[in-house]
């Protein structure tokens, strides 16, 4: 049995650096606006802060469709569609812009291990100029993930290029650090037992007070997943046979989250080495640069097998803050479309007082996201129909406390 050290050497990195300079390419695969893949479908991202943001789920063709909001879409005026822009310009050349961010970094931690007296060297027992370069193969893998993210969507197309004088906000720059640390917890063997853990009582709910044959309709039961970052929620969800919905705020995961669901052909396709820059809370000298494959299973695979007619309903994302999302869709959650008429709609009014249609959202290290959790309830419990279920997992830290001029 090889000592913990040997067990984390990175395997091939050359070959993952190889990899990833292919998979780096600009690939245009669809029409501007829609990045698809079978039955789930992801449009480009909004801003939430400047006014409601909203991507229901896909419709049938022939049914009424909803205009989007966004770089590729609707704005409300000049002013709100240069504010989105800017924003999500912002995300892509942060994603685009690791390698230096990482570089920078890295520098920093080089001058620590600077030690000027050789019996402390010597104690040390750690080649520091081979852990440097280590570091270097890693970061050039992740660059090229992180880059990939952005040239293989034809929404950020005016954003492949970022000029040479811009220079990209700290915060947009960690923020792109937590995507590829947020892949090992939703996309990667590595996570499997946090998600068992988190995601695993809540579909336990779902499935328990929420039975797929619940809709005397016949169809599928509609669950929503706010906050869901890379998606894996609201997939595990449509994996069991329900139509789920995801809602993110962060551009930064939505771009992954269009990745992995619309680009990925394959489990674990990729290799990502997303602790290279943390050497805290390390048992074994070279934990940080162990590598994590991902996705640990392929998502359009599961989701539409060949000689499957997919449904775009089964599984959507929806861009934008969740509020403004979500406050003015009461009907479509608690009402089905379908019916219309006096005798329907007596039947769908029987039907949203009865138990036995019941809808769901689970909720995940989401509620205390709020500036106002009492919006967040009011709007949960607007959208759900009576009877439904409403589950939630995670701490209540409550982001906004510091602010004085927040409720949360």
């Amino acid at each position: 049995m090889p000592d913990g050290d040997e067990c984390f050497l990175p395997p091939s990195l050359e070959a993952s650096i190889a990899r990833s300079q292919t998979a780096s390419a600009p690939v245009p695969k669809v029409a501007a606006g829609y990045a698809q893949s079978g039955n789930q479908q992801v449009l480009p991202p909004t801003s939430g802060s400047s006014g409601a943001a909203q991507y229901p789920h896909v419709l049938p063709d022939g049914a009424h469709e909803h205009h989007a909001h966004g770089p590729h879409g609707c704005c409300h005026g000049d002013h709100g569609e240069d504010e989105e822009d800017a924003h999500y310009k912002e995300v892509c050349y942060s994603l685009l812009s690791y390698a230096e961010d990482a570089a920078s970094e890295l520098m920093t931690i080089a001058e620590t291990f600077h030690i000027p007296d050789p019996r402390d060297q010597a104690m040390m027992k750690l080649k520091v100029d081979d852990l440097m370069n280590e570091m270097k193969q890693c970061i050039v893998v992740n660059d090229h993930f992180l880059k990939m993210l952005v040239l293989s969507d034809l929404d950020a197309q005016d954003y492949w290029q970022m000029p040479p004088d811009h220079q990209v906000q700290e915060r947009n720059s960690m923020k792109a650090r937590t995507v590829l640390r947020q892949f090992v917890r939703d996309w990667g063997d590595e996570g499997a037992q946090e998600r068992d853990v988190q995601y695993g009582c809540l579909l336990d709910a779902l499935e328990r007070y929420v039975p797929k044959n619940a809709r005397p309709s016949g169809g599928k039961p509609r669950v929503l997943a706010p906050g869901s970052g890379l998606s894996r929620l609201p997939f595990e969800c449509a994996r069991r046979g329900y139509a789920a919905q995801g809602n993110e705020f962060s551009y930064h995961m939505l771009q992954g989250c269009k990745w992995v669901l619309n680009e990925t052909d394959r489990e674990k396709s990729h290799v990502i080495y997303p602790f290279v820059l943390n050497l805290e809370n390390r048992r074994n000298a070279l934990d940080h640069v162990r590598p994590v494959a991902i996705p640990d299973v392929c998502p359009s695979r599961i989701l539409c097998p060949p000689g499957v007619d997919p449904n775009p309903e089964d599984f959507s994302m929806c861009a934008g803050e969740f509020i403004n999302v979500y406050e003015d869709q009461i009907a479509e959650w608690d009402a089905d479309n379908e019916l219309s008429g006096k005798h329907e709609a007596l039947e769908a009014a029987q039907l949203l007082t009865s138990h036995s249609s019941p809808k769901a959202v689970l909720t995940c290290f989401f509620l205390d996201t709020a500036k106002n959790v009492f919006l967040y309830i009011r709007t949960i419990a607007d959208i759900i129909r009576p009877g439904g279920l409403w589950a939630n997992f995670g701490p209540l830290l409550y982001h906004y406390a510091e602010q004085p001029d927040q409720a949360a």
